[in-house]
């Protein structure tokens, strides 16, 4: 008997840990695929779960799938007609939902190429045409910003709602960014500019598996301005410090986690299924003027545990069904060691860095007991107690 697009909808909604709960997975796939072949809704409302709609941001049908890192873009393919699956794949790269995480994007255009753009293709070149890139912060900027002698000072709404707002808007933004980039990209039949290929982008490219990416979209540019509340722009090295120094961030709060999660899949790229646990993060802080793009990538199924803190000025890429830390325990991993020379003041180190990337492949464990600091640069050409985590030296 076909369920009723309300017990569809019921049964979209587990997340792949309690599909168990609800149904056999093979029934609930025999399913969701008759109903995607004989019903217009439920092909709409695939279509919103393909577009990480709430409340289907978790949903199990985000899982790996037999031939591909997600079964509902598995599904999407085996289940449509052509003219359905294509607009279902340009649905999904011109979507503004900053849900949709960018790896799950670059999979659909991917796709999207292979199957060819058909009438989507002006709607794709009026996103290249429209596109207003957001600006980023300059020198003669950065030296007017007020200090209390140790960190730049930055406006900071006073409420909650004001500071839900900022990341709603970064998000927003960033979004139109990453749907400018596929849109060129899909025009361009996956044509990709080349690039050097060290050795983090080289775990960067395998784990992300697609494409239509490059290992340098996962350059961050901490000196990207975003509106602020009273038209000052904000930096994305500002957001990040206000997501982890205000309280509400780390709360498992109904209206901000889910704000929270999507600045971390559209503003740092995370891909689906990654986590960032509670009063966990990642930050960037200037040192003097310097703000350098560094890497931040954290691949499918990574999880950075509850507590646990990434200092982001030389980089980390955590691959797929990595692990760092859990359970409220403080970590912090140092992807930079400040330097002072013979005859210099203490306080001289400050600005001086020597940066490094920190890495955990595959599967690695960074594990909860070890709490309090990891210096990677320590570990630069050298073995580091943990299988799968190391140091890779920044390049110049």
């Amino acid at each position: 008997m076909t369920r009723s697009i309300e017990d569809l909808s019921t049964l979209l909604r587990p997340a792949k840990d309690m599909l168990a709960e609800v149904s056999d997975r093979e029934a609930a796939l025999t399913e969701v695929t008759s109903q995607l072949k004989n019903d217009d809704a439920a092909r709409a409302l695939f279509g919103k779960v393909c577009r990480f709609e709430a409340p289907f941001t978790a949903s199990w049908i985000h899982g790996p799938g037999d031939k591909s890192p997600y079964l509902s873009l598995e599904l999407a393919a085996a289940s449509l007609d052509d003219d359905r699956h294509r607009a279902l794949l340009a649905d999904i790269v011109l979507s503004t939902s900053p849900s949709i995480p960018y790896d799950y994007r670059a999979l659909a255009a991917e796709k999207l190429v292979q199957v060819g753009t058909g009438e989507f293709a002006d709607a794709l070149q009026e996103v290249v045409d429209s596109y207003e890139p957001l600006p980023n912060r300059g020198l003669q900027a950065k030296i007017a910003v007020p200090t209390d002698g140790i960190d730049h000072l930055f406006e900071i709404p006073e409420t909650v709602t004001g500071r839900l707002d900022l990341l709603i808007a970064a998000s927003k933004a960033k979004t139109l960014e990453t749907r400018h980039r596929f849109a060129v990209r899909v025009l361009a039949n996956g044509v990709l500019p080349s690039e050097p290929v060290g050795d983090a982008e080289r775990l960067i490219l395998e784990d992300v598996g697609t494409t239509m990416v490059v290992a340098s979209d996962y350059l961050v540019p901490w000196d990207q301005e975003f509106p602020g509340e009273h038209g000052s722009g904000l930096t994305l090295a500002e957001l990040v410090r206000i997501t982890l120094m205000c309280g509400e961030f780390s709360l498992p709060d109904t209206t901000v986690r889910p704000i929270l999660v999507d600045f971390y899949r559209s503003v740092l790229r995370t891909c689906g299924r990654s986590i960032i646990g509670l009063a966990a993060g990642v930050f960037h802080v200037e040192h003097g003027t310097l703000a350098t793009p560094s890497y931040y990538y954290q691949g499918r199924d990574a999880i950075l545990g509850k507590g646990c803190v990434i200092d982001c000025v030389g980089g980390a890429v955590l691959q797929a069904g990595s692990f760092l830390g859990g359970g409220y325990m403080p970590i912090l991993i140092h992807t930079h060691k400040h330097i002072r020379k013979g005859g210099q003041a203490a306080a001289s180190e400050r600005k001086q860095i020597l940066p490094c990337i920190f890495a955990a492949e595959a599967g690695a464990r960074y594990p909860m007991d070890a709490i309090g600091l990891f210096e990677t640069v320590d570990y630069l050409g050298k073995e580091t107690p943990y299988q799968g985590i190391r140091a890779i030296p920044h390049a110049a």
